[in-house]
């Protein structure tokens, strides 16, 4: 029985390393993606707007924008008549 325990331990052994050198590269990937979500650099934020400001024109063919502006101006049509109703 030692043997069967010997052989699952080093299969799992075996399984650890490998999965530890395929998940090697992607620890530069998670360091540099905790800095940005933490902001830990002043161009973090700057940068951010810059690639949403390019992203502008693309939900805007789509229609994206378009849609939520108008959920907007609902919103605030309902908030507006809401307080219209309190002051009556």
């Amino acid at each position: 029985m030692a043997e069967g325990d010997n052989r699952s331990t080093n299969l799992l052994a075996a399984e650890t390393a490998s999965l530890e050198e395929q998940l090697q590269g992607w620890g530069e990937v998670m360091l540099m993606a905790d800095k940005v979500l933490r902001w830990e650099r002043a161009w973090f934020p700057p940068a951010i707007m810059v690639t949403f400001l390019l992203l502008l024109p693309g939900l805007n063919q789509h229609g994206i924008i378009s849609k939520y502006i108008g959920m907007a101006k609902r919103e605030i049509n309902k908030l507006l008549k809401q307080k219209e109703k309190k002051n009556e």
